[in-house]
């Protein structure tokens, strides 16, 4: 919960066309990371670090976030926990933040929920942690019970009254987010044509046409030739996700219309 820092933005956390800036202004703020709890999240990430039957999954990719200045670092899965691991930035004089005793993940889609069962390096709800300045960043973990290995996508909820975050369509595939992060690498370098490539690649080699990351690549796809002025591809796309039964087809619609990609 954010409680002087609100930020609901209902979207993604960086849109696709501010990506640069926002990641640039990430990278730049990231060394203002308060050192004691990073000191005891990297004794923790530490300690399971010879646990052979984790699951792990940097940097997954998701589809909706709730919070643009909280970041999903990673996720571990092993036989006895999910850890999941956060980082959030502060942009306002008086920020503060915490994380509400009921928050909870959930297959998106089934309904298996996992209550938390412990957070690391951030107080439970009502107590804050209280951003000394601007553009610091806490780290920290939140610990769920181990979630099933067949589950590909989980939502992260903190169930509370106000300022809640949310992530959804959290992605668990390794080959798949690992496409993705090639992509949004090259784009960062602004290698739009090879950024483009990549993700029509994933795209030319799924073996579905309802998961979700579908409509997320679909909205990144629209997005990069909006910049290099292919009106028709867009157009081509956004009809081709339109008659397709990708689950989050009509949010990934609505945010195309948002963000104004086609008239």
């Amino acid at each position: 919960m954010l409680t002087s820092n609100k930020d609901n933005s209902d979207f993604f956390t960086c849109r696709l066309a501010d990506l640069q800036t926002c990641r640039l202004f990430n990278l730049r703020t990231r060394r203002l990371v308060d050192l004691r709890t990073f000191l005891v999240l990297i004794l923790v990430k530490l300690s399971f670090l010879f646990n052979v039957h984790a699951q792990v999954y940097e940097h997954p990719n998701f589809s909706f976030s709730s919070h643009e200045t909280l970041d999903l670092e990673s996720i571990e899965i092993d036989e006895n926990q999910t850890r999941i691991y956060f980082s959030i930035l502060n942009r306002k004089l008086g920020g503060s933040f915490c994380v509400d005793t009921n928050t909870y993940i959930k297959n998106s889609l089934g309904s298996e929920e996992y209550k938390l069962v412990e957070s690391m390096g951030v107080p439970d709800c009502p107590d804050l942690h209280k951003f000394s300045i601007v553009g610091k960043r806490l780290s920290f973990i939140l610990v769920f019970p181990p979630v099933s290995k067949d589950m590909k996508y989980i939502d992260i909820i903190e169930n509370c009254q106000d300022a809640c975050f949310s992530i959804r369509y959290v992605l668990l595939d390794n080959e798949i987010n690992g496409m993705i992060n090639q992509g949004m690498t090259l784009y960062e370098s602004r290698k739009l044509e090879e950024s483009l490539k990549i993700f029509e690649e994933l795209m030319l080699s799924r073996n579905d046409n309802v998961s979700p990351v579908f409509g997320t690549v679909y909205l990144y796809m629209m997005s990069i030739n909006y910049e290099l002025g292919q009106s028709k591809e867009i157009r081509r796309l956004f009809d081709e996700l339109q008659q397709s039964s990708i689950i989050n087809k009509e949010e990934i619609l609505e945010e195309v219309r948002y963000q104004e990609l086609i008239r």
